[in-house]
């Protein structure tokens, strides 16, 4: 009887052992798959997490196997009368109580889960405008005051003429200087966060720091072009240009027209020649759709490369800090963009209650003054205040 008990216990063992083996080998199936079907199941996965928690397959197999001898009627009919044969049946898995394990996802705040989601890319950013002036004005020159000074030539009469005999008085040059002083401005910013942020996601912080930067440069080039002076503002370059003379049109004006006369208004005051145009997007394209009475494109083609734009040889800066209407003709050596403090990101753990606040303080600050040593050299005015063609 023993033998025999023995010999119906084993085969039930090995049965079930047959079955945990299957289900470790369908385990590792699923572990194979590969990365295509791995990600299509993550999708179901959380599809599944928003509907109904998911049923779990890790259980006991010994403890399967007890439920199964414990609740056999067979077993004990045998055990009970000392012979015969007892079929133990394991029963549908699906009616085996099985542990349930709620699927979840990891968010910002690092919640742990099953589905652990993966980053691709960086930040994705708001729309930002391209930055273009520093890179024309800056020359590296650097200065250690508050304040900076130039001389400038106020005038100059020339009488140089030919001798008019031997011995005789030559002609007398006269002129005059002033001097220009102009302040140094500070440009800054701040942004407050939690130092928990700060530490657990490093790339955030990088990305705030560079949009720190952005914000700075960004104000900075409002102020290179429109700055008006006063107060703590830059003297910025169309408040300091000439305005541009519409004596010099003729008939039939097309904006290109008007661009290429203040070429002329500059070369006529003996300025240094402009070297750049400003415009707003909406008026580069409208200058680039401008037709010949044969309806083909002037200034470029629909099918050609993508190329920077120029216009009468000198390159063109398409920036929203320009009004539409607008522009400013320009010579980048007539100007100069000096630093007292570069632009720099300083944290801080001390300001005001941020020890208590577990916060941190950004400081994004720089400090720059613009020279304009030769206003005329700049011509500003519209594009709309003329007839169009």
């Amino acid at each position: 009887m023993e033998i025999e008990m023995k010999s119906v216990l084993d085969g039930i063992k090995g049965s079930v052992e047959s079955i945990v083996s299957q289900q470790k080998t369908l385990s590792e199936q699923q572990k194979s798959m590969s990365a295509q079907q791995r990600q299509q199941q993550v999708q179901l996965d959380a599809i599944d997490l928003s509907l109904t928690p998911r049923i779990g397959s890790d259980f006991s197999s010994e403890d399967l196997l007890q439920k199964a001898l414990d609740e056999s009627d067979e077993l004990k009919r045998v055990v009970s009368n000392g012979k015969g044969r007892a079929v133990i049946r394991l029963g549908d898995l699906n009616q085996i109580p099985m542990q349930r394990k709620l699927l979840t996802t990891v968010g910002m705040t690092g919640t742990p889960g099953v589905l652990q989601p993966q980053l691709v890319g960086g930040i994705v950013p708001i729309a930002q405008r391209r930055l273009f002036l520093r890179d024309l004005l800056y020359r590296g020159n650097k200065t250690t005051t508050n304040q900076v000074y130039f001389i400038k030539e106020a005038t100059f009469v020339n009488a140089a003429s030919p001798q008019a005999g031997e011995g005789s008085l030559k002609a007398e040059t006269t002129a005059t200087y002033t001097t220009v002083s102009l302040p140094v401005q500070t440009l800054s910013h701040w942004l407050g966060m939690s130092r928990q942020a700060l530490d657990d996601a490093p790339a955030l912080a990088d990305f705030i720091k560079a949009k720190l930067l952005f914000g700075l440069r960004y104000r900075e080039e409002l102020q290179i072009l429109a700055g008006d002076s006063t107060g703590n503002n830059l003297f910025g370059l169309i408040p300091q240009a000439a305005v541009f003379n519409t004596g010099l049109l003729t008939s039939s004006w097309t904006r290109l027209d008007i661009l290429r006369r203040a070429l002329e208004q500059v070369e006529l005051a003996d300025e240094t020649p402009a070297g750049f145009f400003c415009l707003n997007p909406s008026d580069v394209a409208n200058i680039e759709l401008i037709k010949s009475t044969l309806g083909e494109y002037i200034v470029g083609s629909p099918g050609g490369t993508a190329s920077a734009l120029t216009l009468w040889g000198k390159p063109v800066i398409s920036t929203t800090a320009m009004v539409a209407g607008t522009f400013l003709a320009g010579s980048s050596e007539s100007a100069e963009l000096i630093d007292r403090l570069d632009a720099t990101v300083e944290l801080s753990f001390e300001d005001r209650d941020n020890f208590v606040r577990n916060a941190v303080t950004l400081l994004c600050e720089e400090r720059t003054v613009l020279c304009t040593y030769r206003p005329n050299a700049f011509v500003t005015g519209s594009l709309t205040s003329s007839p169009i063609s």
